[in-house]
């Protein structure tokens, strides 16, 4: 009697989770480009060469896409904040290894930091809004320590996140894979202009 194959199911999970990975992907890439408003489901379905039920197969709602594409990037900078935790010399030195591998992810991950948290309900926003939050909390006690050792002019930091954090959001306007400039020379820009910027 031959064995039953029991790595089947766990295969099919793995398919499944891989495919609606790239769909959020894509859904994310198009948010970007066109606005969440104006992408519909449709749309989404169509470039990823899908018909709508194969779609809804995946995620059940565009809000459910767009919960999901602000939680991969939280998911990510998260795993970013964790990496530099003892790094650096000092506050500056770990915010500019920080700073460089957020934008690394929006450029070379194709990951963006999406703005609109208002058209998500519910629990969805407040749990993105909490994941923000987390994120902004992590990163200016990174600030506030380099404020303290020196490395970084001391300023309100909340503000100085803010400054350094929306050129982030902006990124996600005007970068096109395949531009003028390689995701890596714009990652080495946005740090060396934003050390530049709030450098003691």
């Amino acid at each position: 009697m031959a064995k039953a194959n029991i790595a089947q199911p766990f295969n099919r999970e793995v398919q499944y989770a891989a495919k609606r990975r790239a769909v959020i992907r894509a859904a994310a890439g198009a948010f970007r480009r066109r606005g969440y408003h104006n992408t519909s489901m449709v749309w989404i379905a169509k470039s990823l060469g899908l018909s709508k039920a194969a779609l809804y197969y995946y995620v059940k709602s565009k809000e459910e896409i767009l919960y999901e594409c602000h939680i991969m990037v939280y998911d990510a900078m998260d795993e970013v904040v964790k990496s530099v935790r003892g790094k650096g010399a000092n506050g500056l030195e770990k915010l500019k290894r920080l700073y460089g591998a957020f934008a690394a992810l929006m450029t070379r991950d194709g990951l963006a930091l999406l703005a609109d948290v208002d058209s998500l309900k519910g629990a969805f926003q407040t749990e993105v809004l909490g994941r923000r939050g987390k994120i902004e909390r992590a990163v200016t006690r990174i600030v506030e320590g380099g404020m303290k050792d020196g490395s970084i002019k001391k300023a309100d930091p909340k503000i100085t996140v803010f400054f350094f954090m929306g050129a982030l959001n902006w990124l996600n306007v005007w970068y096109e894979p395949g531009g003028r400039l390689s995701g890596e020379i714009i990652a080495e820009t946005f740090v060396t202009q934003m050390s530049d910027g709030i450098a003691s």
